[in-house]
């Protein structure tokens, strides 16, 4: 174990919280940045280059949020004076290219918020909006998007206890993207009904409208409207949605629901502790669920889909998270964190000296190594391209109880060793058997950051001269992880057999004791120096030159915040110098060397 100073305590944690470390938290994505249900991008800005305006003020902020001139309006404070019903203060945006930020983590805004008046190019981040609690009133709701406003993004925001519904998309808006939002409830009400798309089955002015996304939010304690839509092609994608008894007891619990000529896409997100997370009660033999990966843990009622939905015209397959991936990396990173208004997510990266600038979207990739897995004969497995950072045309992706088999040629017959590039963003270690013919090892591939992170496991195996099948397959039917590429380098030629028809006086007699060996200490490679951390290994009784390490520091959203390169390793003991100038939070440390990856998480007070 490393030897933490006192500004430091490990944390225990799921490695998928790092998993989000290809989605630029910068940028739109989803429905928002499309024209209409067509391919043709739109480009969301809001207020663009605007110079910011600070606002102290409830009547500043309205007066810019209205007015016909880009605005970028950072609030300061507590702005408003709350409401009631339909009276009290409530924040109207009628014009377009807008851009409004909480100042700060937590920026409380006691108005909810009206954007109408076919207002378009629309950014709303870091405000939390706490409503006066539920009621069955038609009141206003925390936010509604109406009166067909469209290219709308809404970030990092805190919707709780609204009174009618806490986010509602209706009557011809369109184009809008929720990202890294909470929506909840503090409060026992039979109204909890959380996101409504379409007011109602007679809404003409809806269709072909109300195309939303939901990526990496987070559903808290709703009874219902997870969301509950109309007439729009809705993506609800690596989502998170908990059910708590104390707060929706006695009232009917019902999850995402597409209703009248609605069609969801609900991909790879999860339910915990719900109640019929897939409704399909509102229907009316026109709305569509098509559900796919998602993950039911402790939930009741129906979890199956119905019908095929609708292939998004954006992309976000390269950053979408597997569902194991979710919850951790969602309980990170949604709400209003953001500690600036140009903070792009929760833990932005560092200034450091010895900080190699990375976009936030950037994956590192290894060198190209001589054997691409691609090029194998695949039995059970298919070759993807979709998670980014892998070398060649793809990589493998196995089927439970798959393999593939690839030639390798050798000069030598001899002990060799394959680094093997691989990810495996599953949250537990996998195995595979590796070998020639009968001759197999089975090597461990332990999880990894996600499925775009790539990391390097080294197995030694013994190959014939000439050309050798090497086979890499599943265990008792079960997955694998994905396989990039590999290297295969000499360990030890395979000696030539001894001349017996000759005695050779310079040969020892083995039985004899030998005192120039014996005055030597050797190397017992199957014996760990434990008395100090991360001793290096040894590879079938050749040991590994004692060398330094690359350092990479990412932080809860899975951004690279900070890395370092010839890091000795008695410099992996010094947490002060890992983590100097690093903001106080959680971060994973991964430090890798030839033959050897360690991951270990720490939190800086």
């Amino acid at each position: 174990m490393f030897d933490f100073s006192s500004r430091f305590l490990p944390v225990l944690c799921a490695l998928a919280v790092c998993a989000s470390a290809a989605v630029d938290q910068c940028k739109p994505i989803g429905w928002a940045t499309r024209s209409g249900r067509s391919s043709t991008a739109f480009e969301v800005t809001g207020g663009g280059n605007a110079a910011p305006i600070t606002v102290k003020t409830f009547d500043d902020l309205q007066k810019y949020a209205k007015d016909s001139s880009p605005r970028v309006i950072y609030i300061d404070g507590t702005l408003g004076n709350g409401w009631s019903g339909t009276s009290g203060s409530r924040l109207n945006i009628t014009a377009s290219n807008k851009t409004i930020i909480g100042l700060k983590p937590g920026t409380l805004l006691k108005a909810p918020i009206h954007i109408t008046n076919k207002a378009s190019n629309i950014i709303v981040r870091n405000i939390v909006i706490q409503g006066p609690g539920s009621n069955a009133d038609q009141a206003w709701d925390n936010l509604t998007i109406e009166g067909e406003a469209k290219n709308i993004w809404i970030d990092h925001c805190e919707f709780w206890d609204g009174q009618d519904g806490n986010a509602d998309v209706v009557k011809g808006a369109d184009n809008v993207t929720f990202t890294w939002c909470i929506f909840g409830y503090k409060k026992k009400s039979t109204h909890n009904l959380s996101n409504l798309i379409g007011s109602s089955d007679n809404e003409p002015v809806s269709e072909g409208k109300l195309n939303v996304t939901y990526m990496f939010n987070w559903w808290k304690a709703a009874n219902q409207r997870k969301p509950r839509c109309r007439y729009g092609n809705v993506h609800v994608v690596n989502n998170l949605l908990t059910g708590d008894a104390s707060i929706t007891n006695g009232t009917d619990v019902l999850g995402i629901s597409a209703g009248h000529m609605c069609t969801v896409r609900t991909e790879r997100n999860v339910f915990i502790n719900e109640n019929n997370p897939i409704y399909t009660g509102n229907a009316n033999g026109t709305g569509v669920n098509e559900v796919i990966d998602n993950i039911f843990t402790n939930c009741t009622g129906n979890t199956k889909g119905t019908g095929s939905s609708f292939t998004p015209p954006y992309d976000y397959t390269g950053f979408m998270l597997q569902a194991s991936e979710v919850e951790a990396a969602v309980k990170a990173g949604a709400g209003a964190n953001l500690e600036s208004p140009t903070a792009c997510d929760a833990m932005p990266p560092v200034s450091s000296s010895s900080a190699i600038p990375v976009s936030s979207s950037s994956v590192e990739k290894k060198a190209e190594k001589a054997y691409q897995a691609e090029k194998g004969t695949i039995n059970g497995g298919v070759i993807e391209s979709s998670n980014i950072g892998f070398n060649g045309e793809g990589y493998v992706n196995f089927d439970k109880g798959g393999d593939f088999t690839i030639p390798v040629k050798v000069d030598a017959a001899g002990l060799y060793k394959f680094d093997i590039d691989f990810s495996n963003g599953s949250g537990e270690s996998r195995s595979l058997t590796i070998g020639v013919g009968e001759s197999r090892e089975e090597q461990a591939f332990e999880a990894t950051v996600g499925w775009t992170t790539w990391e390097t496991v080294s197995v030694n195996l013994n190959l014939a001269a000439g050309e050798n099948t090497v086979k890499f397959a599943t265990l008792d039917g079960k997955d694998g992880p994905n396989i990039d590429q590999f290297g295969v380098s000499l360990v030890k030629a395979l000696d030539a057999a001894p001349d017996t028809s000759k005695k050779d006086s310079s040969v020892a007699d083995s039985t004899k004791s030998d005192s120039t060996a014996s005055d030597k200490p050797k190397h017992d490679s199957t014996e760990a120096d434990t008395t100090k951390p991360y001793s290096i290994p040894t590879l079938s009784g050749v040991a590994l030159p004692q060398t330094v390490f690359s350092v990479s520091i990412y932080g809860v959203n899975g951004k690279l915040v900070h890395k370092l390169r010839n890091v000795p390793q008695a410099t992996l003991r010094n947490t002060r110098e890992l983590s100097r100038g690093l903001r106080a939070g959680i971060y994973l440390v991964q430090a890798s060397a030839p033959g050897i990856s360690k991951k270990f998480f720490i939190a800086v007070k």
